[in-house]
């Protein structure tokens, strides 16, 4: 008489564990939009507050360092939220590099709009907007290294970041040419109802937002195709990771 064994089932066949897993995922997946969301959202609030108050005040005026002062805070918490989107709560945040790259964000927009106020005409807009391009790659790296655990300096340029700087760089041309009326808009677009702010305000604003939203859904994507590094910090969390 032949004895039949009983096949155990495979864990990877466990409805229960599949469940799991993917509702899991679908938990990281959401989590991480609602980080890109918020990502834009502050970054784009945060330039739209810094713009409207240095536009037409003196570099040394209190509006422009008040403007300066909320940009600053504005790159800061896009930083951190920038980590924790990627790594989660209990991954350890580099302090410093997350202070150092908000900073340096910080200089490189003011930069930018110095260099755009000194030049004159369209193309002086145009070669400021390359010239942001070209120095918003190294930040980007930076930022990308600081993310995954690395020394923010360990590389200053990759092939994906420089992707991210033209796309910043050209939303913000776009977003300065339109606010500032130096493009006309179509005239339909003057029949749009919107609460109080000039169509260029509104068109302006839809441009950066599309720019930044984009590239903060590429740089996420691109900083979660490699495990992370622990880095060393001074700031922890208990609460789990979304890497994990």
């Amino acid at each position: 008489m032949s004895v039949h064994g009983t096949a155990s089932s495979s864990p990877s066949n466990d409805p229960l564990l599949v469940s799991g897993t993917m509702i899991r995922e679908a938990i990281r997946t959401t989590v991480r939009g609602v980080g890109v969301v918020l990502l834009t959202a502050v970054e784009v609030t945060a330039l739209s507050v810094w713009l409207g108050l240095v536009a037409d005040a003196d570099p040394l005026s209190a509006p422009a360092l008040v403007g300066v002062s909320g940009l600053s805070a504005g790159m800061l918490v896009e930083m951190l939220l920038a980590h924790v989107t990627v790594n989660g709560w209990s991954r350890p945040v580099p302090a410093r590099a997350v202070a150092g790259l908000a900073v340096a964000e910080t200089a490189l927009w003011v930069g930018w709009f110095g260099a755009v106020r000194w030049t004159d005409g369209l193309l002086g807009v145009v070669v400021a907007g390359l010239a942001f391009a070209v120095v918003l790659i190294p930040r980007h790296t930076a930022t990308d290294n600081a993310i995954q655990g690395r020394r923010p300096l360990a590389s200053l340029v990759q092939r994906p970041t420089v992707g991210l700087a033209v796309l910043e760089a050209a939303g913000a041309t776009a977003w300065l040419l339109v606010v500032s009326r130096a493009v006309t808009l179509p005239a339909w677009v003057g029949t749009i109802p919107v609460a109080g702010f000039s169509p260029h305000a509104v068109v302006g604003a839809a441009l950066l937002t599309g720019a930044v939203f984009a590239r903060h859904l590429l740089a996420v994507r691109h900083a979660l195709r490699r495990p992370s590094r622990t880095s060393k910090s001074d700031w922890r969390s208990s609460r789990g990771t979304l890497r994990e």
